[in-house]
């Protein structure tokens, strides 16, 4: 029989060889996080969240815009599309062969901490209550009968003004990559309800309205989370970068049919600083922001 002595000299053992492996453990998940130092803050609220004991909230309301906001989980998902894939869905989609659809190559697996998304797309009354707080220009097309609709998406904004809405929100503009898992899960869908054009499904070409609608509009356009609006109404910007010089966009709009609004598709505006009648934003949110 061991003595007494002899047992606990084991258990010191076996307890500072424990701590030597979880400090080694811990610092090699450091490392890992430093390489993607836009995600840190994301993965800090997953993990203050578990240690804890509770549960990340799968929507809330957000206290300054008031705008309801979507968990999106923490995991991996599918990024980008085949071009087999890509080639054989334009050719029942679209006559037209566009370079720009070079730029949805090509497919891969990527991973995300968990963050919030906007359910819908930030609207003129959001915008213009952010426009009384702060004093920041109002869009250039507020007072239009068309586009300037308390319900409606703020358009006729350039960048710069949704950053500073962002900022103003405690909020930021989405990547590319939140972007596109929002919309599409994690299963690698065309559109955000599947993968079956169903123009009914959202505000395109189809529908003749060739304006934006009510955000929120087409239940049956959601995202497997619930996000809506993913598909048409108006594009989105992101930080996303397009061919170096230019921001990237996504979701389609008003104007376009199937091929324009699938998850993958990305485009860019010419004017980054005035918008378009076509284009607004919705923000996403870090975890850690709801941890705290």
């Amino acid at each position: 029989m061991l003595s007494l002595k002899s047992l606990l000299t084991a258990i010191g053992f076996l307890l500072i060889f424990s701590l030597f492996f979880f400090f080694n453990q811990s610092c090699s998940m450091q490392g890992d996080k430093q390489s993607q130092p836009s995600d840190s803050v994301s993965m800090q609220g997953d993990t203050v969240a578990a240690i804890s004991g509770g549960k990340l909230p799968e929507k809330f309301i957000s206290g300054i815009d008031s705008s309801e906001m979507i968990l999106i989980p923490y995991g991996n998902f599918i990024y980008g599309i085949r071009k087999k894939s890509r080639d054989s869905i334009l050719k029942v989609l679209s006559n037209a062969n566009l370079d720009i659809f070079e730029e949805e190559l090509p497919l891969q697996n990527k991973f995300l901490p968990s963050y919030y998304i906007d359910k819908t797309e930030v609207t003129n009354a959001q915008y213009d209550k952010f426009v009384a707080a702060t004093g920041h220009k109002p869009s250039r097309l507020r007072d239009s009968r068309i586009f300037g609709s308390p319900d409606k998406p703020v358009v006729g904004i350039g960048w710069a003004d949704a950053l500073a809405y962002a900022k103003w929100a405690g909020k930021r503009l989405p990547t590319e990559e939140e972007w596109e898992k929002a919309a599409r899960g994690t299963d690698g869908r065309m559109w955000p309800w599947g993968n079956t054009p169903a123009p009914d499904n959202y505000n395109g070409k189809t529908q003749g309205y060739y304006a934006p609608v009510k955000v929120g509009t087409f239940k049956n356009g959601a995202s497997p989370y619930g996000v809506l609006d993913m598909a048409g109404n108006v594009y989105e910007m992101t930080t996303g970068k397009w061919q170096v010089t230019s921001h990237t966009m996504r979701g389609g709009c008003y104007l376009n049919s199937g091929a324009y609004v699938r998850t993958m598709f990305r485009w860019a505006t010419e004017d980054e600083i005035n918008g378009a009648e076509w284009l607004g934003f919705r923000c996403v949110m870090d975890t850690m922001k709801i941890t705290q």
